[in-house]
Formats: C-alpha cells, structure tokens, sequence
C-alpha cells in the first residue's frame, strides 16, 4: 500500500514507508494520528461521534465512529503490524465549531465533546498527544505523512500548520 490514501468519514486505515494518510472536509469531527517513528508505521481515524451507540458496538468493529471504537482498534492494528505502544505519538485535528450561532441547540458543541473523548481515550491507553490542531470555525483537510511522521493541517482559510 504506497501512495496516497483517502479516508472518509467514520474510517480508519494504516499507513507505512512512503503512504500518506489524509481526510478532507473535517468539521467537528477529530481526525487522529498515531505514529510509531522506529516502525515507520502510522494509522489515521476520522471520527465523526463523540460515542458509539450499541447498535454502532455490535455491528461496526471496523469503523472510526467514536473515540473508544477507533482509536483502541487502531493501536491493535499497529502492534499486529510490530508498532509498540511505547513508540507511538498522538497528533489530533479538527473539532472546530461549525454552527457559531448564539441559540445553537444541534451540534454546537459536538466538536468538543468528540475532543474530550478523545483525549481521555488517548491517555487511558498510555499514549502522548504531540501536537493539536483544534477549534476555531474552520474546517480542514488533515494529510499524513507515514515516512516522515508529520502532519499536515489546511485550514478552509488558507491557513496551513504542521504537527
């Protein structure tokens, strides 16, 4: 698998050697990177929910839906693969506020509540966060490099950042 490899909303996927990751379009959602820099070895997951629903726990193993769901698959992917945990850094984007209005009762702060979940999974597992880039009311593309472990945050601005 080299070259470049487009995720959608609610998966996830591993990467290595020369592949880039990358997801377009991200709002709240929070996209997330883990790395193992001696494996060479990365995964991406664009999560879309803030938590599963049972239907979601029962019926959609390979799926990024939530936090719990997709980010312990993903590092059970890359250990499978020879990554090991204590290699493995954390670079997460997205959650912006995409409904910036005053009486927002939908989805004002479902970005979040998405972040929140998935820093508290992040650490629960043992792993760091080495970079961020979230909030604000932009969207964003996210693109990761596997062979250099960077990534790559464009902002619907026309903004860029790298974590």
């Amino acid at each position: 698998m080299e070259g470049e490899l487009l995720l959608k909303t609610g998966e996830l996927a591993i990467g290595e050697g020369q592949d880039v990751l990358c997801t377009r379009g991200v709002g709240s959602c929070i996209v997330t990177c883990l790395w193992d820099r001696k494996r060479v070895l990365g995964g991406m997951a664009h999560i879309p929910r803030p938590a599963a629903s049972e239907e979601d726990a029962a019926t959609r193993e390979w799926s990024a839906v939530s936090p719990e769901m997709a980010i312990p698959r993903l590092l059970r992917m890359m250990r499978e693969r020879g990554a090991r945990r204590d290699r493995i850094s954390v670079r997460i984007a997205g959650g912006g506020n995409m409904f910036p209005v005053q009486d927002c009762y939908f989805m004002c702060d479902i970005g979040k509540e998405i972040l929140e979940n998935t820093r508290s999974v992040v650490s629960d597992l043992g792993l760091w966060i080495a970079g961020e880039s979230v909030g604000g009311p932009y969207g964003r593309s996210v693109f990761f490099d596997v062979a250099a472990g960077t990534v790559q945050v464009f902002f619907t601005n026309g903004d860029m950042i790298e974590l």
